[in-house]
């Protein structure tokens, strides 16, 4: 069985997951009106760093009212009034962005940039022999077969391709605007959302490479990493160790769409069960929070 000394954690890791990563929110809310304080070392990509960067500027209540707002007000996932320009919008290209700015802006950059814990943003680099659209194309062909048939946690498919992952410290961003441009590139899914043209070559959600971003290591530094998973792996435990580092996984699968941003989504659900799972490992000795 193993135990998490949460104080010990120098890296925490948020994969994306959409709707999913409100779990995470959830989770680390709680642990947090236990004692717990961020490491020194934030990594995320997809909604997963967005949802980090929400903790950075001591927002994530708000960002969660805020995700609820804009989901209460919108009824449908395409707009199929360009349908005739063959164009198809979709409301997450302006409701992400929207969220976005809700909680990482001019008024809080400051105490962003200022913030003890450093956070990097992972972003997918598209393969040079297959371009933006080749390698969304073949990234998604191989996500696909990663989750359904390998079941794996960091994917090795993507990087045989040729897709590569890049890390950008959102605090090294000069503006709100560039930290937003940052996040939207790191949950840039197509067709969902569009390719983001990021320091000087095309980036996009950076779960097409690995959903469970880590950057190179030693061995020293896997033991007190903590990876915020998620996707349910069945038949493990709530807490394991892979790859010697730990990782923390749902109890059960989030019950949320992952994509889902019309009226009645589910992600206070999604945020309930985070803040369950912590409870619950708190209650049973699981993880410690040493202050």
């Amino acid at each position: 069985m193993n135990i998490l000394i949460f104080s010990d954690i120098t890296c925490l890791v948020f994969a994306g997951g959409g709707n999913r990563c409100w779990w995470q929110a959830g989770l680390l809310k709680q642990l947090q009106e236990n004692g717990a304080r961020l490491p020194s070392s934030l990594v995320g990509t997809s909604a997963g760093a967005a949802i980090a960067a929400s903790f950075l500027t001591g927002s994530t209540t708000y960002a969660l009212q805020a995700c609820q707002k804009l989901y209460a007000a919108n009824d449908r996932l395409l707009d199929w009034r360009d349908l005739t320009r063959l164009q198809l919008k979709y409301a997450h290209q302006t409701i992400y962005p929207a969220w976005l700015a809700s909680f990482v802006n001019e008024s809080n950059f400051k105490e962003l940039q200022s913030a003890t814990s450093r956070l990097l943003v992972a972003v997918t680099r598209p393969a040079r022999a297959l371009g933006l659209k080749g390698s969304v194309a073949l990234g998604t062909l191989t996500y696909l077969l990663d989750k359904n048939l390998f079941h794996s946690i960091h994917p090795t498919l993507p990087r045989f391709l040729g897709l590569k992952q890049a890390f950008f410290s959102l605090q090294d961003c000069i503006s709100a605007k560039e930290a937003q441009t940052t996040l939207s590139a790191a949950a840039a899914a197509p067709p969902f959302m569009s390719g983001v043209y990021l320091q000087g070559g095309w980036a996009f959600d950076g779960g097409y490479t690995d959903n469970a971003p880590i950057p190179a290591q030693t061995d020293s530094e896997k033991a007190s990493s903590l990876v915020l998973l998620t996707r349910h792996y069945p038949g493990k435990p709530p807490l394991f160790m892979a790859h010697g580092r730990l990782y923390w996984q749902p109890s059960r699968p989030v019950p949320v769409s992952t994509w889902d941003c019309r009226r009645g989504t589910t992600v206070e659900d999604a945020f309930e069960l985070g803040q369950q799972d912590a409870h619950l490992a708190l209650t049973k000795g699981l993880v410690k929070v040493i202050t």
